[in-house]
């Protein structure tokens, strides 16, 4: 899975260790979640080759991190598609219109 980390406001991504201690917590577990995973799934869609976008702001609430399929495949499937990407929180990843866990793929 590809991984883009930066900074909030297009500022300049900060060193690791001037994170947060939240922020790194975070990031850690969602890139332990998806080590060796290429996509998600929820009850009616599948998206493969996804991107892991990690922004890292000032603290744990403007931080964010979200697992997209690449822009081209959202395009071709847009009448199709119901959960565009999913979104961390709580340890898990969650879809971002209908909110359920989605199944790391």
């Amino acid at each position: 899975m590809k991984i883009i980390c930066k900074g909030y406001f297009a500022r300049p991504l900060r060193p690791r260790s001037e994170w947060v201690w939240e922020v790194r917590e975070a990031v850690d577990k969602a890139l332990e979640l998806t080590r060796g995973k290429h996509g998600f799934r929820t009850p009616f869609e599948i998206w493969r080759d996804c991107e892991l976008v990690i922004t890292v702001g000032h603290n744990i609430y403007t931080a964010s991190i979200h697992l997209q399929p690449p822009e081209m495949v959202v395009i071709k499937r847009r009448a199709n598609w119901h959960n565009a990407h999913a979104y961390y929180s709580d340890g898990a990843f969650w879809a971002n219109v209908s909110k359920i866990k989605v199944e790391l793929i």
